[in-house]
């Protein structure tokens, strides 16, 4: 058999494999069911959404503060899933009590994404990803892609999502240039409902061209508070393969190509 027909048959086979194990893990009941998201809420309604914040001082020998806000909206009926969300992490400190506080993280994102329902366990997807880190190579960067998703995992515990999908990137670095290319993606979402008031949620996303590979992890630790208010801990680290010189420096060396911040904030759900 030649190889370009043998690599055929291994990808069909695979391909059906993965769709057999999708269709043994979702319960007879569900057969002709839409599956919601892993980060869909128990339902309420076709509307919910979701704001959280939070805010830290420190003053003395030393000040700092930080601040902290996320948002999401989204619409879910039948087999349509619309999801709005914002984020944004601006900190700031002294060298010593004497010294002016200067900005030391500030960082945005806001984003669209339409999901549509093709089998209990598949879906296809669009979305629109935009970020603003004002500390790093980049001043902004705009991602379109759209693909098919994979609901592989349900459970009463555990839940995970898997995205793959393609599509293009405009972004504007600290020195002026463009750099506008195609992309492929990757993303994941993984919860862990741990107890009725505890939940884990770890969330990957990949963006790959040919000048630059975008890579974010965000780890969240959420606890009931009261009602429909819980505190979320959580933990992002954000990675850019290819990085500029920067000039601002006295001694010019290349932009740290990750960055990290640690939230601690209430959440209220809609």
């Amino acid at each position: 058999m030649k190889q370009g027909c043998a690599g055929h048959v291994v990808l069909a086979t695979v391909l059906g494999l993965a769709m057999l194990t999708a269709e043994a893990q979702i319960d007879t009941k569900m057969v002709s069911e839409v599956i919601a998201p892993a980060d869909k809420a128990a339902d309420k309604g076709p509307w919910s959404a979701k704001l959280g914040g939070g805010y830290a001082k420190t003053s003395g020998n030393s000040d700092s503060s930080a601040a902290n806000f996320s948002g999401e909206g989204r619409y879910d009926k039948a087999r349509w899933h619309h999801i709005l969300g914002a984020t944004a992490v601006v900190a700031s400190s002294a060298e010593d009590r004497d010294s002016p506080s200067e900005t030391t993280a500030e960082s945005y994102w806001g984003g669209f994404k339409s999901q549509y329902d093709l089998a209990p366990a598949w879906y296809g997807f669009g979305s629109l990803d935009w970020y603003k880190d004002r500390f790093s190579a980049y001043d902004h960067q705009l991602y379109e892609a759209a693909g098919v998703g994979w609901r592989i995992l349900r459970s009463e515990a555990h839940r995970l999502d898997i995205e793959l999908g393609a599509g293009a990137k405009q972004a504007r670095q600290v020195s002026g240039d463009n750099q506008n290319e195609a992309i492929a993606l990757l993303r994941g979402l993984y919860t862990w409902q741990i107890s009725d008031n505890a939940a884990f949620v770890q969330k990957l996303a990949v963006l790959s061209g040919s000048d630059n590979t975008y890579t974010e992890s965000i780890s969240q630790l959420k606890a009931g508070v009261i009602g429909n208010l819980s505190m979320v801990l959580g933990y992002t680290w954000k990675h850019n393969s290819d990085v500029e010189i920067d000039t601002s420096l006295v001694t010019p060396r290349p932009f740290d190509k990750s960055d990290t911040y640690t939230t601690v904030s209430l959440e209220y759900v809609f």
